[in-house]
């Protein structure tokens, strides 16, 4: 059996171009929503994660829902995991 693993993009990426088909810039969304323009910017860079809270805000502003954004976050973040730092734990449950 085969698996098709996609290489998870962080939401940063998705937020850029999503503002790039639409044609609104970071600092309209920024403004728009509420937020310091760095805060858009690092998110688009990847340097800042999608939380809760911006993600109810993009959800309002771009129309996905929040779990969409906080789905592509989590997705994000395992991808970041090195299994190996994990090998020795076992299960627990019976």
């Amino acid at each position: 059996m085969t698996h098709n693993h996609l290489t998870p993009v962080h939401p940063g990426k998705v937020l850029q171009d999503e503002l790039e088909e639409i044609e609104v810039s970071s600092d309209v969304l920024a403004q728009h929503i509420g937020i310091l323009p760095t805060i858009i910017h690092e998110v688009c860079d990847g340097k800042r994660n999608v939380t809760a809270p911006l993600a109810m805000k993009l959800s309002r502003a771009l129309g996905a829902s929040p779990q969409f954004w906080l789905n592509l976050q989590n997705n994000w973040e395992l991808s970041q995991v090195n299994e190996c730092e994990y090998h020795e734990i076992k299960s627990i449950a019976a």
